[in-house]
Order: C-alpha cells, then sequence, then structure tokens
C-alpha cells in the first residue's frame, strides 16, 4: 500500500515537468530500491517542486505589484500623416511653413476611441523600486533561505508529502490563471514608434504663439516615426485603438503601429 501511494505521489509531483520538457525529463524515481529509497525520492521531488513554485510566485507578486502602478493615458495623433493638414511647422532651411501630425493628450473622446492608450507608471511611493543593493540583490538567496527553513518545517511522512503534493497542484491553478492574465495583457500591448521634432531650443520646429500672435516661437513635439530611414527616438508601450486584455486585439504582441 505504502509503495502504490508512494508511486501516485511521484507520478503527481513530476507530471507538470514533464509536460514542458516534452516528456524527456530523466525521471528520479530509482530503478530498484527499498520503500526507503523511493519514499526519499519523492521527498527530492517535492521539495524541488516547492522551490519551483515558490520562485513563480514570487515572480507573479512581483508583476501583480508592477501592474498595478500602470495607468493608461489618452492620447491622440492630431493632424495628417501626409502633411495635407495639421499643426504649422517650419524647418527654418528656407522651404517655408508646412503642416506636420502631432501626438496629444486626448481630452475628448470616449474611452477606446482615443487612438491610442500609453502606459504611464504610477510616480507614488508605493510604485517606487526599492534602492539597489551593494553587489547586487539579495532577494533570490532570501527566497533560497525561506524555502530551506520552510523545508525543514514540513513534514516528510508519506501522510504529509500527500498533502504537500495537493497544495502544490491548487498552487499550480492559481500560478496557470495568472499565466493567462499576462498573456491576455502582452498580447494586446504594442510598441509605438515615436520621435521628438523640432528643436528643444526653440531654434525651429512646431509653431507656438504662448501671448498672442505676436509672440511666435518654435516649439518641439511628439509624433509617431513613420520614417524608414532613421530609426525613432523612443519606443512607448501602448494599446492601440480599442485594443485592451480580454477584448480582441488588432496587432501582434509587441507589434510596433506602421
Amino acid at each position: 500500500m505504502r509503495r502504490a501511494l508512494a508511486a501516485a505521489l511521484v507520478a503527481l509531483a513530476i507530471a507538470p515537468a514533464a509536460a514542458r520538457a516534452g516528456g524527456d525529463e530523466a525521471s528520479p524515481w530509482p530503478d530498484s530500491g527499498s520503500a526507503a529509497a523511493q519514499l526519499d525520492a519523492v521527498r527530492t521531488v517535492v521539495r524541488d517542486l516547492e522551490r519551483e513554485v515558490a520562485q513563480m510566485r514570487w515572480s507573479a507578486t512581483r508583476y501583480a505589484d508592477w501592474e498595478a502602478c500602470l495607468h493608461g493615458v489618452p492620447v491622440s495623433e492630431y493632424g495628417d500623416p501626409d502633411r495635407q493638414f495639421g499643426y504649422l511647422y517650419d524647418e527654418r532651411d528656407g522651404t517655408g511653413v508646412g503642416r506636420m501630425p502631432a501626438l496629444a493628450v486626448d481630452h475628448t473622446s470616449r474611452p477606446r476611441r482615443e487612438d491610442y492608450l500609453f502606459l504611464d507608471f504610477a510616480r507614488d511611493g508605493s510604485c517606487r523600486s526599492n534602492a539597489p543593493m551593494p553587489g547586487g540583490t539579495a532577494e533570490p538567496a532570501s527566497v533560497g533561505r525561506a524555502l530551506a527553513t520552510a523545508a525543514r518545517a514540513r513534514p516528510n511522512t508519506l501522510r504529509g508529502l500527500e498533502r504537500r503534493v495537493v497544495r502544490l497542484k491548487r498552487a499550480a491553478v492559481r500560478l496557470e490563471a495568472a499565466s493567462e492574465r499576462f498573456d491576455a495583457w502582452e498580447s494586446c500591448v504594442s510598441w509605438v514608434p515615436v520621435t521628438e521634432y523640432g528643436d528643444p531650443d526653440g531654434g525651429f520646429g512646431y509653431l507656438f504663439w504662448p501671448a498672442g500672435p505676436a509672440a511666435q516661437v518654435y516649439r518641439s513635439a511628439l509624433a509617431v516615426d513613420r520614417s524608414d530611414w532613421d530609426d525613432p527616438d523612443y519606443f512607448f508601450l501602448a494599446f492601440v485603438g480599442g485594443d485592451r486584455p480580454g477584448r480582441g486585439c488588432q496587432d501582434e504582441p509587441g507589434e510596433a503601429v506602421d
């Protein structure tokens, strides 16, 4: 009876790992040996899986904290990419004043009617990263120590191992759900190529009148970069149009805007 229970435990424990490896992972089960040797194999597999699940939980928690700090900024492109209409723009190279599109925060469109929902990171104290530690972070090491301490406190009897495997299976279901939520988010987000056009020092760029017609100055502004001959200044993460996690998405994961 003990032998059958031990075999069932190992089958439950190694199934997820074997599935990930396409079934090629070497079995930890001894070819022969006593019930004690078989039970030792069960302990090893369960301990390794608990370590792996703990690392996954840590990563999932970190991602959840990061996602909670994101918020959307509705942005639209005003003007024609072919420069038939838009903001007045002057290179001051003798070609005269033309028209250029530019990006601006969209205060008027209804939700999901804006061109882009740019992702911004909250600036409050709860969303700031911890200061780096000299010599690197100690978080992975601390996780390892916590796992070792917890492992010593866990029961190693057959009944105790059964309970640990049940907890592992429950944790695997929760982690799978977290992974699916991330996939839904990642499959909708796009890279938007953006360049700053104009001179930040005011030598040329978009025409701007801060204090009436007699006070013309030149300003720089951001616009979607559609050029084929140079790299954009930035890539912004955004949901394009009505794309949202859990809904139909028009772009492939990470696809840049044409």
